[in-house]
C-alpha cells in the first residue's frame, strides 16, 4: 500500500478527490492500493504522536510519501534535510509516547535518493510562510520539518517532496 501525506489541502498539488473519512484528526481517502491523508487543522491536537501512531497502526504505514509547498526555487525537489525555523514542534512535551524514546534521534528523518535533486529546506510554519525572509539561495518550506519529524518519531520512513506552488504565498495551509 502506498501512503501519501499532504501538509496542506491536496488540491494545491493537483489532487481534487474528495476525502471521505475523518480519522484521528485527519481526513483520509482510501483508493485501491493507496491511502491519502491530510490534517483537518494544522494544530498540535490533530498532528500529534498519538494520532500519527494511530494512523500508522490503522493503515499499517511503514513509509509515507509527503508533499509540502516550497518557495525560493523554480523546480520541485526531494527534501532530504531541514532546518526548523518555525518555532513549532508537535513532539515537544509529547515524549516519550508509549515505548518510544524521550529524546528521539532526528539525524535520519528523510529517505534520501542520490539520483534526484536533494535539498535542505528551511521550514517556516504556516504563520511565517506567507512572508518568507529575503534570503538568496534558501528554499523555504511550509511545514516539512514539523510533520516529517513526527512521522519519523513513530517509526515511519519519510520521503518528502517540495512542490513549487505559485499560489502558496496567498493560501498558507488552507483547511479543507
Amino acid at each position: 500500500m502506498k501512503n501519501y501525506y499532504f501538509n496542506t489541502n491536496p488540491k494545491h498539488f493537483g489532487i481534487n478527490n474528495v476525502f471521505d473519512k475523518e480519522v484521528f484528526g485527519h481526513l483520509t481517502l482510501c483508493e485501491k492500493d493507496s491511502v491519502f491523508i491530510t490534517p483537518t487543522q494544522f494544530t498540535k491536537k490533530n498532528i500529534s504522536p498519538e494520532h500519527a501512531l494511530r494512523l500508522k497502526e490503522k493503515y499499517k504505514i511503514e513509509n509515507i510519501i509527503m508533499f509540502d509547498r516550497i518557495v525560493g526555487i523554480k523546480n520541485n525537489i526531494l527534501i532530504t534535510d531541514h532546518i526548523n525555523r518555525s518555532g513549532t514542534s508537535f513532539i515537544r512535551g509529547k515524549t516519550p509516547h508509549k515505548k518510544l524514546p524521550m529524546f528521539p534521534d532526528m539525524s535520519g528523518v528523510y529517505i534520501k535518493n542520490t539520483k534526484n535533486n536533494n535539498q535542505t529546506v528551511h521550514t517556516l510554519g504556516p504563520k511565517n510562510y506567507k512572508n518568507p525572509p529575503n534570503e538568496v539561495g534558501v528554499v523555504f518550506s511550509e511545514a516539512a520539518a514539523i510533520t516529517a519529524t513526527l512521522w519519523h518519531y513513530v517509526g515511519v520512513d519519510v520521503r518528502c517532496y517540495g512542490v513549487v506552488d505559485t499560489n502558496a504565498l496567498n493560501n498558507p495551509l488552507c483547511p479543507l
